[in-house]
């Protein structure tokens, strides 16, 4: 029972803090190894695949959000418009 409310409250930290897309990631592909090739009950399978939805989602928007960065505002004939980031070499 205190094990199963340790792993609830670390839990709750982890999803108030927001991670990086990497730390993400490695959960990710961590919950991914764990439903392949641990014998989880049904609810451990569940809980595993819904983080693992959540964490997709996550990971989705921040490189959503990092392809908008990347674009560069470019005027044209007094018209601004976007251009993917072209490194210059």
């Amino acid at each position: 029972m205190r094990g199963e409310m340790m792993k609830e409250s670390k839990k709750k930290t982890r999803d108030k803090k927001e991670l990086s897309f990497e730390e993400n990631l490695e959960e990710l592909e961590s919950l991914v190894e764990r439903l392949e090739h641990e014998q989880l009950t049904l609810d451990e399978s569940l809980e595993a695949f819904e983080r693992g939805i959540k964490l997709a989602s996550l990971c989705s928007q921040k490189l959503t959000k990092a392809d908008r960065k990347i674009e560069q505002l470019i005027e044209e004939s007094g018209e601004l418009r976007t251009e993917p980031f072209v490194q210059r070499v």
